[in-house]
């Protein structure tokens, strides 16, 4: 192979794929080996295709982490499109497993070192979508390197489609290595929107196959595999590594459950865990027998909030476990087929102390807008009173206690702080006609984890009938005879006030699904659904940085630009900085709205380098891109901006001319404040 690609000469071809071809290379101009993918020309025909893969892909090329393979630079010559990026000698993870498990330094080393990429990676708001062991590298100094972030979006529709034809047309063969399907999460297989907790289930299977020297999902075809991943339970780790610890089988379950509400909702808690277990476990104090990976180095800072936190607290001091955590044992998990389970989970919480759970039932909040059916907000409360408080393990407050709570908002470590109960029974009611729709939620008021939650529908002309059904529902699924209902599906209900109401419900909930439902809220077609998510998006902070950043890659390759108004927006009032590239590319989005709230979430941060942007968005036509630049400049308060700002003062839109006039006022202030100080 002798030819030149911009500065680089191209050694070697070392892989083929859907994407193209990759070559081993050399840097001329730094005098580098390098690695470049040469883009098939018909992935990056379409123009919208093309968009959507460099956006991401110039995300995914910002990313700095010693175990994220680096992008050096995404170019064109001649209409050939390639990304450079490190070189990096070693086998793949793949090849390094073989057949048979690795050693649990090994497990523990590699794991850790993925899960940090993967969190670095989804705190920016990127998700890999193919992870799998061949995309993992083992360097000889033991260091795990994470490669091709950002390029899992490249693949056209079309692209798609073939490249999956080919590889089931390739598996249908005995005996043929199984590739990407046997990671891929559930909803993915079945064509789903995927976020972050994709990756988790992926990385998940890449644990089990570490931990147990095979796949969980198998079969002959990729059919097999595909129908193993949708339907099939897998064998825990193990039951086939009977080595394994089994706190670490119950990680690797929780991170490859069916439903994403099911796993860990971040990488972070399931990093938690590991290196608690690690640490545990002792190992990482020493050298790796098998030379496969360095030690691994506890970070020095850790939060409380991983499964294990409490169970290596045990084994260090002999500590008794608490009440908060023992509410909120996601990994733990105790045996579906007991009939008191649920009931167990919460009756525990008071084991360390009382005798007797306290439990307030409030009243239920009317939807309808209906004052006919007010009646049903304390007579449902009143009803499950009398019916909860037969059973012997709990101690229910008084209706008349609970009385003043009724057609409010509720935040349950308030009611905690005045009432003195461990858990509330809270909920909603809709009347149409002659049906009625109820909703109840049990929420642990010291940590706002839902506890459990149930949706009914009945009969709104028999009220005795409901409130007896209702409450032997509750009551059945206080103790594990009822399926709970995920509450993130209530956003998914056909009623806008349901939705809305589950919105509100979650802003006062610590409840780790919570993130993803605000972030699916964003996306709701109600206006008022969306903006209670934005407040629930913002109350958690940076945390939701990442999830927001995706859903407005993913609302701009849809067209949905009024998603994206509200996702910009939210991204603002977080405050986190580091996404300011993104709201500056976003001002010259084609939807003039989400370039305004682009423009407002600039100002808001405060964002200097988009001063240059902002003031040439001064000149455009549009009235409302012009408010939001005067509005933003007069937030950054940029000296350089007041020529600008002054012509303005005759524009033909009077807001505009306000606008103006107050962000030459706060420049005046800051000039004013400046001279004083000298």
């Amino acid at each position: 192979m002798n030819k030149t690609i911009s500065h680089y000469e191209l050694q070697e071809e070392i892989g083929q794929g859907g994407m193209g071809r990759v070559c081993k290379a050399y840097d001329t101009m730094l005098d580098r080996t390098v690695v470049l993918k040469l883009l098939a020309p018909d992935l990056m025909s379409e123009d919208e295709s093309r968009k959507r893969f460099l956006r991401e892909a110039r995300l995914a090329s910002a990313l700095d982490h010693p175990n994220i393979c680096t992008i050096y630079e995404i170019a064109e010559v001649d209409n050939q499109y390639f990304i450079a990026m490190q070189y990096i000698p070693g086998k793949t993870l793949k090849k390094v497993i073989g057949t048979k498990p690795l050693s649990l330094d090994s497990v523990f080393s590699i794991a850790l070192q993925v899960g940090d990429a993967l969190a670095a990676a989804h705190a920016k708001g990127i998700v890999h979508r193919d992870i799998k062991s061949s995309n993992i590298i083992i360097t000889p100094s033991g260091k795990a390197k994470v490669l091709d972030f950002g390029l899992a979006k490249l693949l056209s529709e079309k692209g798609r489609v073939e490249a999956v034809e080919a590889q089931a047309e390739e598996l249908t063969r005995l005996g043929t290595p199984l590739g990407t399907p046997s990671y891929m999460s559930p909803e993915l297989a079945n064509g789903e929107r995927a976020d972050h907790r994709s990756d988790i289930f992926s990385f998940g299977v890449v644990l089990y196959e570490m931990a147990a020297g095979k796949l969980p999902f198998r079969g002959q075809t990729s059919v097999d595999v595909m129908h193993a991943v949708l339907h099939e339970a897998h064998k825990p780790a193990i039951e086939v590594n009977d080595k394994l610890p089994p706190d670490m089988s119950a990680i690797i379950d929780n991170a490859i459950a069916k439903k994403p509400a099911d796993r860990y909702q971040s990488m972070q808690p399931m990093l938690e865990d590991l290196q608690r277990l690690s640490v545990a476990l002792r190992f990482g104090a020493q050298g790796v027998p098998d030379g496969l990976t360095t030690p691994f180095v506890l970070p020095k800072r850790q939060s409380s909030r991983g499964v294990f936190g409490q169970l290596i607290r045990g084994l260090l001091s002999r500590a008794p476990a608490s009440e908060a955590q023992t509410l909120q044992q996601p990994t733990a998990r105790r045996d579906a087929s007991s009939p008191n389970a649920n009931l167990d989970a919460i009756s525990d919480a008071s084991s360390a102390g009382a005798s007797r759970t306290t439990l307030a039932v409030l009243p239920f909040r009317n939807l309808s807008g209906d004052a006919a059916s007010d009646f049903y907000a304390l007579s449902l409360a009143d009803g499950l009173t009398t019916e909860l408080a037969t059973i012997g393990s709990l101690s229910v407050t008084p209706s008349s206690t609970v009385a003043k709570y009724r057609d409010q908002a509720i935040d349950p470590s308030r009611v905690r702080a005045a009432l003195g109960v461990d858990v509330v029974l809270m909920g909603n009611f809709l009347k149409a006609g002659d049906r009625i729709r109820v909703t109840a939620q049990l929420i642990n008021t010291s940590s706002g984890a839902i506890l459990w939650s149930e949706k009914i529908d009945g009969d709104a002309t028999d009220v005795l009938a409901i409130q007896d059904r209702i409450s032997q529902r509750v009551i059945a699924g206080l103790s594990g005879g009822q399926a709970p209902l995920d509450p993130t599906h209530l956003l998914k209900d056909e009623n806008e006030e349901v939705r809305l109401d589950a919105v509100r419900t979650l802003q006062f909930s610590h409840d780790p699904r919570a993130l993803a439902a605000f972030v699916e809220g964003l996306r709701d077609p109600s206006l008022r659904v969306k903006a209670e998510a934005v407040e629930g998006v913002v109350k958690l902070g940076e945390q939701a940085t990442g999830p927001v950043i995706r859903l407005l890659n993913d609302a701009i390759d849809e067209a949905d630009n009024l998603t994206a108004r509200y996702a910009a927006k939210a991204l603002g009032l977080i405050g986190d900085r580091s996404i300011s590239s993104v709201l500056v590319e976003l001002l010259t989005s084609e939807d003039k709205f989400v370039a305004c709230e682009a423009a407002l979430a600039l100002g808001r941060l405060r964002e200097v380098k988009a001063v240059p942007d902002l003031i040439a968005m001064l000149d455009q036509s549009n009235g409302n891109i012009r408010f939001a630049a005067a509005e933003a400049l007069g937030q950054i308060c940029d000296p350089i901006a007041r020529q600008a700002l002054e012509r303005r003062l005759n524009d033909d839109d009077e807001g505009v001319r306000a606008k103006a006039r107050w962000a030459l006022s706060k420049l005046k202030k800051v000039a004013s404040r400046m001279a004083m100080a000298k």
